[in-house]
């Protein structure tokens, strides 16, 4: 068991969701490397959302939100 204060505990919750899929057959392996790669990224950045990336989400919610027709196409 992940202790609650590890500092990459959602991260690696969150993994073991993704192993779970893949085992199940509903995710791709490639969905597992992506996120192995997210990780990697969280590490190079300090594991800090960047404000550009903030920025982005919030218009990318906005768009979503605001769409006649929304559709989310899931790469990886």
């Amino acid at each position: 068991m992940i202790p609650p204060t590890h500092p990459r505990y959602r991260s690696l919750l969150e993994r073991e969701k993704v192993v779970e899929g893949v085992r199940e057959g509903y995710v791709a392996l490639q969905g597992l490397i992506a996120h192995g790669r997210g990780e990697c990224f969280d590490y190079l950045i300090g594991e800090a959302t960047q404000p550009f990336a903030e920025r982005a989400i919030e218009a990318a919610a906005a768009a979503l939100l605001t769409a006649k027709h929304p559709v989310i196409s899931v790469n990886g």
